[in-house]
């Protein structure tokens, strides 16, 4: 991954020590490639999509990607961009087990691939922010839900799917299951805290650079306002184009400030 900067959270160091001094340091760096491999994924549609990336993070779950944010970009093109990882893994673990079958893999480095595969794969659907299950979750919504609503949904089932995951793993924690749960946790609420911020800057962008898009919709008020959608504002006077509503609700918080 060339000319990005690729950090190692604190979790994930904690976690590769314990792995290194109990002994485990063929199945750390398998685990490693795995995680690599799946961002590789998300990262060639960047090139293609010609989206900014900022750095790579490695967490004990997996890695998280993070490009320059605009939020209004085009839903189907933001699925790839979120699918592109399970896909590229998938096909990554194919050819170890054509390479197994081949007898080119070891049988014992082949189970500890297939194990951290299927491990990393069904985690990573999780709808938990931010793993890409939930990522798609958010942008299967906002092709029907308003982009506020869509948010707020996410929010929820990442808590609730979070405490089943609690619930669930009580009787098998260990030291790397709870850096997880800690860390899904903490994303989470940062996601919630910035929910509002979010929502303005979705506004913003749509003010700022006039995006519009074919489809039209009416609507009441900014908090129903979808991705790829443009609309039409009814007030209790009258109609108003997205972009003159927009300049209006800027222009006025323009002048509070």
């Amino acid at each position: 991954m060339k000319n990005i900067s690729i950090k190692f959270h604190s979790t994930f160091l904690i976690m590769a020590l314990g792995f290194v001094l109990t002994g485990y340091f063929v199945n750390l760096l398998i685990l490693l490639n795995i995680i690599l491999v799946h961002e590789l994924g998300h990262y060639i549609i960047c090139l293609i999509k010609k989206y900014p990336v900022k750095n790579l993070t490695i967490y004990p779950f997996g890695g998280l990607l993070k490009i320059e944010e605009f939020i209004n970009r085009d839903i189907d093109d933001e699925l790839l961009l979120a699918t592109m990882g399970i896909i590229f893994q998938s096909l990554y673990f194919l050819i170890i087990h054509y390479l197994y079958i081949h007898a080119i893999v070891r049988e014992y480095i082949y189970d500890i691939y297939k194990i951290y595969n299927y491990s990393i794969l069904v985690f990573n659907i999780l709808p938990i922010y931010p793993l890409d299950g939930a990522k798609i979750l958010n942008l299967l919504l906002s092709k029907k839900l308003s982009y506020k609503l869509s948010n707020n949904i996410t929010i929820y089932i990442s808590l609730i799917t979070l405490l089943i995951m609690m619930i669930i793993g009580y009787y098998k924690l260990n030291y790397t299951y709870i850096l997880v749960l800690i860390t899904l946790a903490i994303n989470i609420y940062t996601f919630y805290k910035k929910r509002e911020y979010l929502f303005y800057r979705f506004l913003l962008e749509r003010y700022l650079y006039n995006i519009t898009y074919n489809d039209i919709k009416v609507i009441t008020k900014k908090e129903k306002m979808h991705k790829n959608t443009t609309h039409i504002i009814k007030t209790a006077q009258n109609y108003l184009p997205e972009a003159k509503f927009l300049k209006k609700l800027f222009d006025k918080a323009h002048n509070i400030w």
